[in-house]
């Protein structure tokens, strides 16, 4: 039996792997390598560094959801109605309506989250509509849509409640 610590068994294991691989030892070596350190890189989870006056935990605030707008929410809600209103107005150009349809889904973006209901129902359709708009083309008949929004649920219901005015007696 030949000692493994032999140059005798060093060049017979080199031998050997030149013929199973085809590779040079170091070649084979530096491959292993490379792929140990980019499995060990995308193993390890990413972390941004913490400053000394940041905490090392991060606290989520979770805020409570309403059925209803809030008053700056549905100013802007009433605004995205406008741009509806007007991009299905009698002749405007596709390319109005795709544009007034693009500022009316921009608006929609800003608003803060709110409960399943009514009122979600609501904005839903009315984002569905102004969708259909953003995809405008020349020649386009809006009757259909016209209809579909005379029957869909009044965005009323997401006004905000109206708070009790109190007059006071001097």
């Amino acid at each position: 039996m030949v000692d493994p610590s032999s140059d005798a068994a060093v060049r017979s294991i080199v031998a050997r792997l030149r013929g199973e691989t085809g590779f040079e030892p170091t070649a084979v070596g530096v491959a292993v390598a490379l792929i140990g350190a980019i499995a060990m890189l995308a193993l390890r989870p990413a972390s941004r560094p913490i400053a000394r006056s940041q905490s090392s935990r991060t606290t989520v605030t979770h805020v409570r959801r309403s059925s209803r707008l809030s008053a700056e929410d549905w100013v802007t809600l009433k605004n995205a109605i406008r741009v509806r209103t007007m991009a299905l107005s009698q002749g405007r150009t596709s390319g109005y309506r795709s544009f007034a349809a693009f500022l009316g889904l921009s608006d929609l973006i800003g608003l803060h989250p709110i409960q399943p209901g009514p009122c979600a129902t609501a904005i839903s359709y009315l984002y569905d509509n102004l969708l259909d708009l953003r995809h405008a083309y020349p020649g386009e008949d809006w009757r259909p849509l016209r209809r579909l929004i005379a029957t869909q649920p009044r965005l009323s219901v997401c006004a905000p409640k109206a708070t009790p005015r109190v007059t006071y007696a001097d």
